[in-house]
């Protein structure tokens, strides 16, 4: 299963995902607009599965110390090159995110893991991330969980395909957050998609106290034709408005990325 993910986004256009259409640019702009009063006063931020490092680019350029973390070798070629092109230093380490030893306990102010939640499909590797972020935090820090939701896959699969709408398929994604079929591609098959309550539990049980949950995306992925054919001042009215709601406890579900904002016990 681990090569078929690496095999994935070997060859997957990752550095423009989160800028090509509106309704990819929502998720970045969100999670930036929903971190900015952690990361205001931090000076050390990790990033694990840092990608090709639009997050971690950013926050550097921000001005913050950062260390990021990336198992895809190609992608971390990637993110080597967009720092070095944008003339800001990083700590890369070609790793996988279950054990970053190299990072000192209790250094980090803040801890992003933006990604990998979504690809370990393994419960107790899923907890060893966590446990690593709180283990590398400083009392009080902060760490940011993303998600993808298991109840937003279900209508994206629908939208797909009808054939995959069958108990089969419908049932293995509601009882074990997975999505085996081989009617899918890569992503789905590597996947794992979470509800909003077990994050908040496996936030919780690994000694963190949540302090924010966000419907990232809102319902704009089913609008998304509506959404990406927006002008830029319409976007913009449109990210004013989801960002006044994205906190709403009822569009958790609905949304295709969620976001945990949770602190480490003092």
């Amino acid at each position: 299963m681990q090569e078929e993910y690496m095999g994935y986004y070997a060859n997957f256009d990752e550095e423009q995902r989160l800028v090509c259409q509106n309704i990819t640019r929502i998720e970045f702009d969100t999670t930036i607009n929903q971190l900015e009063t952690f990361t205001q006063p931090a000076k050390k931020l990790t990033e694990l599965g840092a990608a090709t490092g639009r997050y971690s680019i950013y926050y550097a350029q921000k001005g913050l110390e950062v260390t990021a973390v990336e198992l895809v070798p190609e992608l971390v070629s990637q993110l080597e090159d967009n720092a070095a092109e944008q003339g800001v230093e990083l700590s890369i380490h070609e790793a996988n995110v279950t054990d970053v030893h190299f990072v000192p306990d209790s250094s980090q102010d803040i801890v992003l893991i933006l990604g990998p939640l979504y690809h370990i499909q393994n419960e107790s590797d899923r907890q060893a991330v966590i446990k690593e972020a709180h283990r590398i935090l400083k009392p009080n820090g902060v760490a940011a969980f993303a998600y993808i939701s298991r109840f937003f896959v279900a209508g994206l699969l629908a939208k797909m395909s009808s054939a995959l709408v069958t108990p089969l398929v419908l049932g293995e994604l509601h009882e074990t957050g997975l999505v085996t079929s081989k009617d899918v591609d890569a992503f789905f098959r590597t996947g794992y998609f979470a509800t909003p309550a077990e994050v908040e539990d496996l936030a919780q049980s690994a000694g963190f106290n949540i302090e924010k949950h966000v419907a990232t995306d809102g319902f704009g992925r089913y609008i998304g034709a509506e959404i990406n054919s927006l002008s830029e001042s319409e976007y913009q009215a449109w990210l004013q408005h989801h960002l006044l709601v994205c906190s709403e406890p009822s569009l958790l579900g609905s949304s295709n990325h969620g976001l945990v904002i949770a602190r480490k016990h003092g």
